[in-house]
């Protein structure tokens, strides 16, 4: 159990503390009294070999306390914790690249109280190391005991580095990919204020350098209508094959009915990456308005249709029973005139004056 919490405590530390050249004691914690520097004054170790090459040079290791310290100097691999922070393996585990490259001639170090000690190191670039950048630190830790829960006594590695950067000869190759690209809507009931987007993604370093870019993230709707945005994230530095992911947040977005949102990456060293998604954004209030209106509109269609075919029904029935009515009085007529003459036949017929 207790080497159990022990190794938990020193990954802890190891996460927590970025790992960068310090450059005197006001920059060390409370806890820390030595430092770190890559001689010369330099902040960082930025190296550059061919493959199969070998470099020496100096790491500065500062002892502010009042006591002599032993520290175990040795190096590791380095990589970008999910904050993007830069972090080294842990002590327990092994390197298997840049960090595997360096040798000290000891393991440990004695500096004298208020003494700095210029420790020598070699990189041993293997002949068939990859072109590109390799990232690592050199670090000093000193394993002390702390009280853990229950006043129980545990080992503890405190540790401060300097990062070591080296670029192995070859074709430098930076490249961006965005993965994962995704855009999400919360659809308001109503048309007015408009509602949240949240687009989502992750940059990732395909390359074989160190890459730090810019995003720009905008939501648009039919027709190119910018919407929401530009939104600028800036991206940190990323080793190759680390990521990062981001989440863009556009308040007050119409639901414009499809929405677009695009994002577009521009790295250092010069290298672009761009892509797009789109989701419905359905203005349902308005819908049912346009609906309820659309279905009154026909309704009132389809009671004019009805009305006027009644009233076509009606003209021409009452013209069928005119026509009727008009034949069976001239009939009738005729009937009437024709007993009349037989009845009397002397009587001359009436015959039309064309005087009038």
């Amino acid at each position: 159990m207790r080497s159990a919490v022990a190794r938990l405590l020193c990954v802890l530390f190891a996460v927590a503390l970025p790992l960068v050249g310090l450059a005197g004691p006001a920059q060390a914690a409370d806890e820390f009294t030595w430092a770190v520097q890559p001689a010369g004054g330099r902040d960082h170790f930025v190296l550059t070999a061919a493959p199969g090459q070998t470099l020496t040079d100096f790491v500065g290791v500062s002892n502010f306390g009042d006591k002599p310290l032993t520290l175990r100097v040795y190096a590791t691999d380095a990589f970008l914790a999910q904050d993007g922070g830069f972090t080294l393996l842990t002590a327990e585990q092994r390197p298997k690249d840049v960090g595997s490259w360096i040798g000290f001639d000891a393991e440990t170090y004695t500096i004298e109280p208020g003494k700095r000690a210029d420790i020598p190191f070699r990189i041993t670039v293997p002949a068939n190391a990859t072109p590109g950048d390799h990232t690592g630190g050199v670090v000093a830790s000193l394993r002390a005991e702390a009280t853990g829960p229950g006043a129980q006594r545990l080992d503890v590695d405190r540790r401060v580095g300097a990062r070591v950067y080296l670029r192995v000869d070859g074709p430098a190759l930076p490249a961006l990919a965005v993965e994962n690209f995704g855009i999400a809507y919360d659809n308001p009931i109503g048309v007015f204020g408009g509602g949240e987007t949240v687009v989502r993604y992750r940059i990732h370093n395909t390359g074989n350098v160190r890459t730090s870019a810019r995003a720009v993230t905008t939501v648009s709707g039919l027709g190119g209508w910018q919407l929401g945005g530009p939104k600028t994230t800036a991206i940190p530095e990323l080793l190759p094959g680390a990521s990062h992911d981001v989440v863009q947040r556009f308040d007050g977005v119409f639901p414009a009915g499809r929405l677009t949102a695009d994002v577009k990456v521009t790295g250092n060293p010069p290298v672009t990456a761009r892509t797009s998604a789109t989701t419905w954004a359905i203005p349902w209030l308005l819908v049912v308005v346009v609906a309820l209106l659309i279905g009154a509109l026909g309704a009132y269609v389809v009671a004019r249709v009805r009305r006027r075919r009644k009233q076509t029904a009606a003209a021409a029935a009452a013209t069928k029973t005119a026509a009727t009515t008009g034949a069976a009085t001239t009939a009738t007529t005729a009937a009437s005139a024709e007993a009349e003459a037989e009845a009397d036949p002397g009587r001359p017929e009436a015959t039309a004056d064309p005087t009038g």
